[in-house]
């Protein structure tokens, strides 16, 4: 008997304090009122994409604001079932694509809503990727998908999920949402979307160049290794190669330049030249409207050059063909062995000799054999960067000397300014 009424002393107890937080709670309520309604959204199937997530929860806030806020706490826990139902009757007309399964309200100042959605339909299941890249080369196309990532997992992630009849009014978000990620990613294209929808939604996309666009490219191939005639056969497949920039944005060629210069130098490798003189390929690409290839092929092995000279200005042996062969014993010295012919005398000058190169200078001695007689000659040659060169030469037991400054002005032709101890002339150098 006593256990009875110690169990009923409690069970009154606890009624007591229950109706008390309650009363206490709906009296303080009545001073309330909404300042701020937050929302969430779910889904009992698939969950649709976060953006659209997001979009619905602002838009189910936005609703709630303009009905909730403002208003008396205990006015909207009074009539919470009547703003639950003018809700879901709102979003049951905006949200084509679902049904609105139930709306709860959790009044407050800040009152919480939650809406629980059902798709009707079909939903999209999977989506393909349609991407029309305009014929670009296999190259371009390969860096353009390397830039994109993995974009179709991507756009999986923007519309897997989503209600096919919802795509219509879904797809702004969509697009906007894909034109951003590939904004970040390829700054240099503009975007084409078109969306069909579907269990099996295809994304047909395509991009468009956007800025200045390269018209023209220009291939330069030199060495000082080696006559550059004998790069011609190798000119061809470099320019084919460097064709496949025409046509994209200069920005695009510029942020993979160092992968069109692996493909100008793949292409120059395969060549037999380059082979045959173990060639070391480099390139170089200045991206802009007219774009500039420059190609260096050279050895470390040996050193060839031909030049023919024309001086003007100059009365005797006016025209002279000099041939270099040198082979480097080291990796700054080389042993050469200069033959000149000179026309206009008939003659024969032969010159072996020595050099060092640090840096940019080299400088040597060299022992020319004319018509039996010899002498030493001290020689200098400095890079002076760009197309200019400075060339000194010295022969001590004469006294004479002779200074050049040579500009280049193509690959097979230089002018040269001239300066010895009583004359001066203009030489033209055909580099062969």
């Amino acid at each position: 008997m006593e256990a009875i009424t110690a169990l009923k002393l409690y069970r009154i107890i606890v009624a007591t304090a229950l109706a008390l937080g309650i009363l206490s709670g709906v009296a303080g309520a009545e001073d309330l009122s909404v300042t701020a309604v937050t929302a969430s959204v779910q889904s009992s199937d698939i969950s649709p994409p976060q953006r659209v997530v997001k979009r619905m929860e602002l838009s189910v806030s936005t609703v709630g604001d303009q009905v909730l806020v403002g208003r008396k706490v205990a006015d909207v826990l009074a009539n919470k079932n009547s703003y639950e139902k003018l809700i879901k009757e709102v979003f049951d007309r905006v949200l084509v694509g679902y049904s609105v399964k139930q709306v709860l309200i959790t009044p407050g100042q800040t009152t919480q809503i939650n809406v629980l959605l059902s798709p009707w339909g079909d939903v999209v299941r999977e989506v393909k990727l349609d991407l029309d890249l305009g014929g670009m080369p296999p190259e371009t196309a390969a860096m353009i998908k390397q830039d994109m990532g993995n974009i179709d997992a991507k756009i999986n992630d923007v519309f897997i999920g989503m209600p096919v009849d919802s795509l219509d009014w879904a797809t702004g978000i969509s697009t906007s949402l894909i034109r951003e990620m590939l904004a970040a990613q390829l700054p240099e294209f503009r975007v084409n979307l078109e969306i069909i929808g579907g269990q099996s939604t295809v994304v047909k996309l395509s991009l468009i160049p956007a800025g200045a666009m390269v018209q023209d490219v220009k291939v330069t191939l030199r060495s000082k290794s080696i006559p550059n005639i004998l790069l011609l056969e190798t000119s061809g497949a470099v320019e084919d190669a460097a064709g496949i920039m025409r046509g994209l944005p200069v920005a695009f060629v510029e942020r993979h330049s160092e992968d069109f210069n692996n493909l100008l130098m793949a292409a120059a490798n395969k060549r037999p030249v380059v082979k045959r003189y173990g060639l070391k390929i480099s390139s170089e690409i200045n991206a802009a409207t007219d774009t500039e290839v420059f190609v260096n092929a050279e050895t470390d092995k040996y050193k060839v050059t031909l030049e023919g000279y024309l001086d003007i200005g100059r009365l005797v042996d006016s025209t002279s063909a000099r041939l270099h062969i040198g082979e480097y014993i080291g990796k700054h010295d080389e042993m050469f062995l200069e033959t000149t012919f000179i026309p206009g005398s008939v003659s024969w000058q032969f010159a072996p000799g020595w050099g060092h190169q640090w840096g940019k200078t080299q400088a040597g001695v060299k022992y020319e054999i004319d018509g039996g007689r010899g002498n030493d000659i001290l020689w200098l040659r400095q890079d002076l960067g760009g197309r200019w060169l400075l060339r000194l030469e010295r022969t001590p037991a004469t006294g004479y000397t002779e200074l050049g400054i040579r500009y280049k002005l193509h690959d097979f032709i230089s002018a040269e300014y001239v300066i010895t101890n009583n004359d001066k002339w203009l030489r033209l150098v055909g580099n062969l």
